[in-house]
């Protein structure tokens, strides 16, 4: 039987109680369900309510499990703002950065940075993508079994150093911001399902590793924005561009902690999360043959063999389909949260200011009534007819509202290009057995270790497509 959470407003004015979960234990909540199965336990949510109270220790938090309330709390984002569990640990690492800013701060931040992830900008991006997924492809060894998780990672995190540093005035700092953010995702899961706080205090391996990486973050980012201060140009990278973002209506500009704050908050969003979309549509091709024939039929004919590029987006739409469907059943950021602002109405419920509130982006995509079959992996779905059918609350693997990830276009770009350049030249054949199960305890939805081994495919195969169209990326993620 659920207990409910009652409050004077609400019995006096007849909003419903909010329903806590079942299998509520004393001191801890329902940290242990979340921390030890928290995908299976966000999914029992939706049986219990369209919101939910879920307690870390003695913290308590509102899951929504509706899409349309979860639309009300993105677009809202006066009353919804930033903060929460999730947010307020990554908070102490990243600041008052674009990831963690509340409101006001937040506008002020996104209009100076804007124009860095602009079109024009991300095609610039572009060329770096396609000389790093290159780099990675060409230690690739015939026959030889790969970490495609480990591989992604290497290239999401070669691109994110290279358009964000300039090589030579970076030097070995880059490389140590990239191995630290590593640790630090290792460890920042079991912070937030930690329900005091006390076990990270405890001067264990993991603990002092987890320390020393923050502060070699914290060393090697301002190392590295010295260095670019002190040489005085513009390199024509993303660090260039947040050293002389125009002022904006007072005046003001980035300042020297904010732009430290946003060189962290860009590594750790802009890594991370194309690597897991990547990382899952590979293994999910490697697990549907019949797809991934499809996919590779589709690069045959537009590349011939040769590296993708920007002018070829548009002419991969099969591709795009497949990394929407594996963002689908595999969105890399699985749960946010937010914290109200005032006294609001949500649903049949009202909720007093100060009420901390989750979504699932995870849960969102695997609803029965929007995703038939959610668990299948269906590409199709993506087609334009059967697009438009889905609503867009359902499908929110970028957020929403002002606060929607500001690197949409550039990580589906990215993911884009790295695929279909994969496909053209490898053929990728599964070395693990049944199948891989989220790890969500990376803070993102990735999975842990994904052995494949690599064929190279006899290229040039025919001659591509002459008439090519111009890439139409402009931040969506399927043809709707």
């Amino acid at each position: 039987m659920t207990q409910s959470l009652n409050t004077r407003e609400q019995t006096s004015a007849g909003f419903r109680p909010v329903p806590v979960a079942p299998g509520r234990l004393p001191l801890l909540g329902h940290a242990v369900p979340l921390f030890r199965r928290p995908l299976h336990f966000l999914r029992s949510l939706r049986q219990v309510g369209e919101l939910v109270r879920v307690d870390i220790g003695a913290l308590p938090m509102v899951m929504i499990t509706d899409a349309g309330l979860t639309r009300q709390v993105l677009t809202d984002s006066r009353t919804f703002d930033k903060g929460g569990a999730l947010f307020d640990k990554v908070r102490e690492l990243t600041g008052d950065s674009l990831l963690t800013s509340r409101f006001e701060t937040h506008r002020r931040q996104r209009r100076l940075m804007q124009p860095a992830f602009g079109r024009a900008r991300v095609q610039t991006y572009a060329k770096v993508m396609n000389s790093m997924i290159d780099a990675v492809l060409g230690e690739w060894e015939e026959g030889s079994v790969i970490d495609v998780a480990a591989a992604t990672y290497d290239i999401t995190s070669r691109t994110a150093a290279r358009t964000m540093f300039a090589a030579d005035v970076a030097g070995p700092a880059a490389a140590r911001v990239v191995a630290a953010l590593s640790v630090y995702l290792h460890g920042l899961f079991l912070r937030m399902m930690e329900p005091t706080g006390a076990l990270g205090r405890v001067p264990t391996p993991g603990n002092l590793r987890y320390d020393r990486a923050v502060r070699l973050l914290h060393s090697s980012v301002d190392e590295i924005i010295e260095a670019y201060r002190a040489s005085g140009e513009d390199h024509g990278d993303l660090l260039s561009m947040l050293l002389a973002a125009g002022a904006d209506d007072d005046g003001e500009r980035l300042s020297p902690q904010e732009i430290h704050d946003q060189v962290i908050t860009l590594f750790l969003a802009g890594i991370e999360t194309t690597a897991a979309a990547l990382s899952w549509s590979l293994y999910l091709l490697g697990a549907h043959p019949e797809a991934a024939e499809r996919l590779r039929t589709e690069v045959d004919s537009v590349l011939g063999g040769r590296s993708a590029d920007w002018a070829d987006i548009g002419s991969l739409p099969e591709t795009r389909r497949v990394i929407t469907e594996a963002l689908r059943m595999y969105p890399p950021g699985w749960i946010f949260t937010r914290v109200t602002t005032a006294e609001v109405e949500l649903g049949p419920h009202l909720l007093p200011a100060g009420t901390g509130l989750a979504y699932s982006p995870y849960l969102l995509h695997h609803d029965p009534e929007v995703f038939a079959d959610p668990d299948r992996f269906d590409p199709d779905r993506w087609l334009p007819e059967r697009a438009a059918a889905v609503s867009k609350d359902a499908f929110v693997p970028f957020g929403g509202g002002v606060h929607k990830c500001i690197g949409d276009t550039f990580g589906m770009t990215e993911a884009t290009l790295a695929l279909a350049t994969i496909a053209a030249r490898w053929t990728l054949t599964p070395e693990f057995q049944g199948p891989v199960e989220p790890a969500p305890r990376r803070a993102t939805l990735s999975p842990a270790r994904l052995p494949m081994r690599v064929t190279r495919r006899p290229w040039p195969l025919r001659e591509p497509d002459a008439g090519r169209r111009d890439n139409p990326v402009d931040g969506r993620v399927f043809d709707a």
